[in-house]
């Protein structure tokens, strides 16, 4: 921590500045009519989100553990050391709510520590750093913090005055950045939406003025609901027909080691997103090398989600050679074109959109998963333009896909730029160094 404090201010163990000593909530049954639980969701950054509820087995009279205004909950336990000991504050609840065990109240006395300043300060560098080195890893990769850990977090105090001057300037300017991001991330999702929306069009011939007509199949036996009108020379066909598909690798837990077996990448659901590939977690599986080179992806496969939740299923994108000698697995599909009679990006738009719906009406239900079975992913109806065409349609489209990337890229960049803003903005409100509300935000500069 900072020792160079502003005349005024001190540094001091939470333990000294505590009202009540910290308490762990319980655990109890889900109940669904009885007293709402907070969620663990429900510690947003700075204030209690109290629609992250649950019901729990208690009623207000024997409840042991309520959430009351100016408390501040902390999360006791996390997957992840970013987010143990994330803390947010109790505004006025607007009903009697129970905190669960997985959080531990702090309750500060109010004339040594505002609630709102210390709120600001637990979530800034100054906290964050100390709980990050305090926590301890146990079981199952979970983070945990303690009680004795939390009280010798160490906190910059000014005079109570001037936290209350720091906590209202510091909500002034996270709100304004708040704004900049929510308006920034909104842009990109519009941005994410036109893609899709653009690719799908063009996967339906619609991105021409040719002349169109009723699309038709003949029965195989599933929901194909109404197929789309597409262009007189173009056609519908099932996906079976213009590619060999194939379902992904079984792990074996069971199988004994083999000194010959070659470990590979093996890509998983989350790996496979919606036009996108996301391969920074990509785990590895042992394979018969025989196996392994059968399964392997090539450049050009379409790889399709095959189970999962409903609305996600035949999501997909384009495998270009990312990593050698990669397989799926068996809740993924690949999809290898023939004879060259479809461009794969056209597949792949077609999937995600038209695809996609069609997926979700075919698919079966079971224990909360839906999935979609080897068959009937082959049978899905998929349009097929003349050849001419599809390089037409492809290179129009990559143009204008590109050109979204773009804006899409700076508007990321944007809002890294605010997350850093915001965090710089906490460090220096908490080393007494905060720019006077008598400056714009930005027109002061926040040192990096």
């Amino acid at each position: 921590m900072n020792n160079d404090l502003p005349t005024g201010w001190a540094t001091v163990r939470l333990a000294d500045v505590l009202r009540e000593p910290l308490v762990n909530g319980r655990s109890l049954r889900t109940r669904e009519d009885g007293l709402p639980v907070l969620r663990a969701t429900a510690l947003r950054p700075v204030i209690v989100d109290f629609t992250q509820i649950k019901g729990g087995d208690w009623t207000a009279d024997n409840a042991p553990s309520l959430a009351e205004a100016s408390d501040l909950l902390v999360s006791r336990v996390s997957g992840s050391r970013s987010l143990v000991g994330e803390g947010a504050l109790v505004e006025v609840p607007p009903h009697p709510t129970v905190f669960p065990d997985t959080m531990i109240r702090v309750r500060v006395e109010p004339s040594l520590v505002d609630p709102r300043y210390l709120a600001h300060l637990w979530n800034s560098p100054v906290v964050r750093h100390q709980i990050e080195a305090r926590a301890r890893q146990g079981g199952a990769a979970i983070y945990r913090i303690n009680h004795g850990d939390l009280a010798q977090i160490l906190l910059p105090l000014p005079t109570p005055g001037e936290q209350a001057r720091i906590a209202g300037l510091l909500e002034n300017y996270l709100a304004r950045i708040d704004a900049t991001t929510t308006r920034t991330r909104r842009a990109i999702g519009q941005a994410d939406e036109l893609t899709l929306t653009m690719s799908a069009q063009a996967s339906l011939g619609r991105l021409s003025g040719a002349d169109r007509v009723p699309g038709h199949l003949p029965s195989a036996g599933i929901h194909d609901g109404a197929l789309p009108f597409l262009p007189a020379d173009w056609k519908w066909t099932r996906l079976e027909n213009v590619a060999e598909v194939t379902l992904g690798v079984t792990k074996n837990s069971r199988r004994q080691w083999d000194p010959t077996d070659v470990e590979v990448p093996c890509l998983r659901v989350a790996n496979v997103q919606r036009g996108r590939l996301a391969l920074e977690d990509v785990p590895s599986i042992r394979l018969p090398a025989q196996r392994a080179q059968a399964a392997r992806l090539r450049t050009g496969d379409v790889l399709l989600t095959g189970g999962g939740d409903r609305s996600q299923l035949g999501r997909g994108w384009i495998w270009e050679e990312q990593m050698p000698e990669a397989v799926l697995q068996n809740h993924l599909f690949r999809a290898r074109i023939t004879g060259r009679q479809l461009h794969p990006k056209l597949l792949a738009w077609h999937v995600n959109g038209f695809g996609s719906q069609w997926c979700e009406r075919n698919a079966t239900q079971s224990t909360g998963l839906a999935s979609i079975g080897l068959g009937k992913i082959k049978l899905m109806p998929v349009p097929v333009a003349p050849a001419a065409e599809q390089q037409r349609l492809v290179a129009l489209l990559d143009a204008h896909l590109a050109a979204l990337e773009t804006v899409s890229a700076a508007a990321e960049r944007a809002v890294s730029v605010t997350d850093r803003l915001r965090s710089n903005l906490l460090q220096q409100a908490f080393a007494g160094q905060l720019p006077d509300a008598a400056y714009p935000l930005g027109q002061q500069e926040l040192s990096p």
